[in-house]
């Protein structure tokens, strides 16, 4: 797990030692283990700087990408392409593990950040095809596989990444990014110069900054983010997840996708188990086994435990093939509505686990949320980040590098109520009259009649009709946006794809890929990283994920059961606590009793005041009008209210350049 970055500049002016270590610098909580710098000209001449973060043994290791210090290395004016590394050690503590590293032929070069988890089946595969290997981590496999197979090599990979290849015969760069975005890939082009790296902050930082309107727009009226390839900084792109981008010495760019999970499952649905058993047993054994595969480590692992169910089956399933206890770290409240601590504690019990909690309570809210703001870079959808916030920094604090999470198994395996929906819509057009009338009964005596109804019937009934409920008698989102805002990027929120073999694996795949996974991920590793802290994830293990979309959708919901699949297969190894459990929380955060008492004033003083920053896109009256009925307790938006706050910041933070802080501007 590390931070990459560089530049390639085939029709633009040089690259130079001092952006690619500012570069790198501007990210050092992503590695801070090492550093090191590739520069090379168009006559292929190249300099190897390390920086002075190495260790003494780097710069002695006469491997072919040995560095020197920048302080001792001859210039080099004319370098084209250059490419940055930071690192967290964990597979190949040694100095093999360094990077930019490069294959044992030096063509093909490599800054990479992420796991290959399947990296040493592959490498007995390449090893059997001659290929050698200098270090014995996923780097130099992922290098072999590109020499065998090239573009072709993403398919066999297991695992997370963000990576970039420069090929010194072919003079063309080649990035690439997991197939669920795991880990984050930016970039800018402007025709001249290609610019990437694994945050936004060395690509934004260095010149002026202008806000996206769109993205602005979409996160006040929708509560989206991270849904397309653009950015909150205009001209600032994230490379989609499952995509490559190519650029060879001419400029030409290309930009395409290596892998599709509707086309992938439909494949798979033909030749898919039938039978509850096969279902089962094929289940259990690909979670097994992407647990398995996310235990591989030079360093310990640990683990995220909310006290759910997905946290607590990636526990108790890694703990099981393991002989010493395993880390687990929690976070709970004195609220006991936002206190899942017993249920993780019954959990690391029956693992044999050693659990870490941490109890914040809200005093250093804002000091937390400076931090955040600086480390997400882009606005956030809800405050659990907060809570996830508190245990990264225990875990850090502890001494681990390593922990697995949960994240990815509601959308894989439905995990809110709001799935019930498009699953009793796949029931009403299969015909199945009498399960869809005894399972609408029991979803409208949880979630309202009239609502659920209404909800089932949704795609049949005049979308007007729902966007003027959402607006009159809903959350009404839109209420605050301002005027021009709403003129110039105003648009009605979009159906989601199709593409799936049911309504609910569409709407499932859509979140999976675009609505809500995509910011969850960008939360997780944000925070993760800026305690230097790799976090795994089975549940978005590609088989797995394939396998369980080729399924028909009640493997995943059964009236008003949720992840079904999931209890039934691995119910038997968890707390009967944990499988009966219906609410869903998962590191919430009491927000809502902060800001209206401690905190009232600030976010007065911030979203109200004359020099707010968000005044060109909030309207002020409504605005006023809709957080005094918040702070009052007669609207319970806490969740629009945190978008705006975080956008308060976020446009004061990185667009003006000034403190929003009395502490920091004293």
């Amino acid at each position: 797990m590390c931070g990459i970055g560089g530049v390639f500049s085939p029709g633009g002016e040089p690259v130079t030692a001092s952006e690619l270590g500012a570069m790198a610098r501007g990210m050092c909580w992503r590695g801070p283990d090492d550093e090191g710098c590739l520069l090379e000209n168009r006559q292929g001449e190249r300099r190897l700087l390390g920086g002075e973060d190495s260790a003494a043994e780097i710069f002695h290791s006469k491997l072919p990408y040995t560095p020197v210090p920048s302080n001792a290395a001859a210039p080099l004016d004319d370098a084209w392409i250059g490419l940055a590394f930071r690192r967290l050690a964990i597979l190949d503590l040694a100095p093999s593990g360094h990077q930019p590293m490069c294959d044992p032929s030096g063509r093909y070069w490599l800054v990479f950040n992420g796991e290959i988890y399947n990296y040493v089946e592959l490498k007995g595969e390449l090893a059997a095809l001659g290929h050698r290997f200098l270090s014995t981590g996923d780097a130099a496999v992922i290098l072999a596989a590109f020499a065998q197979w090239g573009e072709g090599a993403l398919a066999r990979f297991n695992g997370m990444w963000g990576m970039a290849i420069w090929d010194t015969k072919e003079r063309r760069l080649f990035l690439a990014r997991d197939r669920f975005g795991v880990k984050p890939l930016y970039y800018q082009w402007d025709g001249k110069r290609l610019r990437f790296a694994s945050e936004l902050k060395p690509l934004v930082l260095d010149g002026p900054r202008r806000p996206n309107r769109r993205a602005i727009y979409d996160l006040i009226a929708w509560d989206w983010v991270d849904h397309t390839p653009e950015t909150f900084f205009e001209g600032a792109m994230r490379l989609p997840p499952a995509h490559a981008l190519t650029i060879d010495a001419g400029g030409e760019l290309r930009l395409f996708s290596y892998w599709n999970l509707a086309e992938r499952a439909a494949q798979q649905s033909a030749t898919a188990p039938r039978t509850e058993s096969e279902v089962l047993d094929g289940f259990r054994s690909l979670f097994e086994s992407a647990v398995r595969l996310r235990l591989r480590s030079d360093v310990p692992v640990g683990t995220c435990l909310s006290g759910g169910l997905d946290s607590s089956a990636v526990l108790l399933t890694a703990a099981a093939g393991l002989d010493h206890p395993m880390r687990a770290f929690t976070v709970g409240y004195a609220d006991s509505g936002f206190d899942e601590r017993p249920f993780a504690r019954e959990v690391a019990r029956q693992a044999g686990a050693v659990l870490s909690e941490t109890a914040p309570d809200g005093s250093d809210l804002f000091d937390t949320l400076e931090r955040l703001v600086w480390h997400q870079e882009e606005p956030a959808a809800g405050p659990g980040l907060y809570s996830q916030w508190h245990v990264l920094a225990l875990a850090h604090k502890e001494g681990m590098k390593v922990l697995l999470d949960g994240q990815g198994g509601d959308e894989l395996l439905a995990g809110y109520h709001r799935y019930a929906f498009p699953h009793l819509r796949d029931l009403l057009r299969r015909g199945r009259l009498a399960e869809f009338a005894r399972d609408v009964w029991g979803v409208g005596a949880r979630q309202g009649h009239a609502e659920t109804v209404a909800k089932v019937l949704s795609p049949w009934l005049p979308r007007a009709f729902f966007l003027w409920g959402r607006r009159t008698l809903g959350q009404g989102k839109d209420r605050v946006v301002h005027p021009d805002l709403e003129r110039d990027c105003g648009r009605p929120e979009p159906a989601w794809p199709g593409g799936f073999r049911s309504d609910l694996s569409n709407v499932l795949g859509w979140e999976m890929t675009e609505r809500f996974l995509p910011s969850l991920l960008r939360y997780e590793d944000r925070s993760a990283m800026a305690h230097s802290i790799e976090t795994r994830l089975p549940f978005l293990d590609y088989r797995l994920a394939e396998f369980v979309f080729s399924l028909p959708g009640e493997w995943r919901v059964r009236g008003t059961t949720h992840k079904w699949l999931l209890r039934r297969a691995l119910g038997a190894r968890l707390p009967a606590r944990v499988t009966q459990r219906r609410d869903k929380m998962g590191f919430e955060t009491p927000t809502d009793r902060w800001f209206r008492g401690r905190y009232a004033g600030e976010l007065r003083d911030l979203l109200l005041a004359p020099s707010s920053a968000s005044r060109p896109y909030l309207d002020r009256a409504a605005l006023e009008r809709e957080l005094e009925a918040y702070l009052s307790g007669k609207r319970d938006i806490g969740l629009q209210v945190w978008r705006w706050l975080h956008l308060e910041l976020w446009l004061r933070t990185f667009i003006e350049g000034r403190a929003w802080k009395q502490a920091k501007a004293a």
